[in-house]
């Protein structure tokens, strides 16, 4: 059956998606992803946000990150030693082709689900990266997983850890600008309970305007950038994005 599922998503489903993008084509928005102009995104998620591309599915927070690699061209240096976590295949794609970024991707559940990612990607556990020598990567790229991580302090310190003096890591987390103080509840296991509470049912907390003081406690220097400050509020609304959204940029 898993062969069957991934001969279809290499054949079946990009010509689906490309497709589905001819479908959509338009003027009001556009992804500088895939450079593809559509009259709307699509809807995704629990809340039905219209955020994902039609064709090459990217969403608000993997267009803001390209933005900022293209406002950006020397964060990532020829010969850079980078540790993608969790990776989206959009950016895997984009690293692994690169000859000149030695490219490490993991994840905690790529033997649960190994269909799910790329045979290269290793075992990686957040919080006990013992597999990992101190001063290792110079960028470590994050997105959405710490909100998933009951001891987020102890994978701070690991990403701290592992970086190499002066290195920089991207630790992209969902910020409730109404919340002053992270909310979380380490007692919920059921996935319906956490969706009613967290709006995802992986998250077993809400970062609140103090995350950027949970990453100075645990030794990391912040350099958040204010998407507004990045690009136009015409370009925001263009590609779909968060005006509030920021970089969360961290280095040891």
């Amino acid at each position: 059956m898993s062969t069957v599922k991934n001969l279809l998503k290499k054949t079946a489903l990009p010509v689906y998606l490309r497709l589905r993008g001819m479908y959509y084509q338009g003027s009001k928005v556009e992804c500088p992803v895939c450079k593809g102009k559509f009259s709307r995104f699509l809807e995704i998620g629990y809340n039905n946000r219209p955020a994902q591309c039609p064709r090459c599915r990217s969403n608000e927070r993997d267009r803001t990150f390209w933005l900022f690699l293209e406002k950006n061209p020397d964060f990532l240096f020829p010969g850079v030693k980078m540790l993608h976590v969790a990776p989206e295949e959009i950016y895997y794609k984009r690293f692994r082709k690169d000859p000149s970024i030695q490219y490490t991707a993991g994840d905690k559940f790529v033997t649960e689900y190994e269909d799910t990612y790329p045979a290269d990607t290793i075992y990686l556990d957040l919080t006990d990266m013992n597999n990992i020598p101190d001063n290792t990567y110079d960028v470590i790229l994050c997105s959405h997983v710490l909100s998933c991580i009951p001891d987020d302090a102890q994978a701070f310190r690991e990403v701290r850890r592992v970086l190499k003096p002066g290195g920089k890591a991207i630790l992209q987390v969902p910020v409730r600008e109404d919340l002053p103080v992270t909310i979380e509840d380490l007692t919920l296991s059921d996935p319906q309970e956490r969706i009613s509470k967290f709006g995802d049912p992986n998250y077993v907390r809400f970062y609140g305007r103090d995350y950027e003081q949970r990453l100075l406690a645990q030794g990391l220097k912040t350099h958040f950038i204010l998407l507004s400050n990045m690009i136009s509020e015409a370009e925001i609304r263009r590609y779909g994005l968060v005006g509030t959204d920021e970089i969360h940029l961290v280095s040891k």
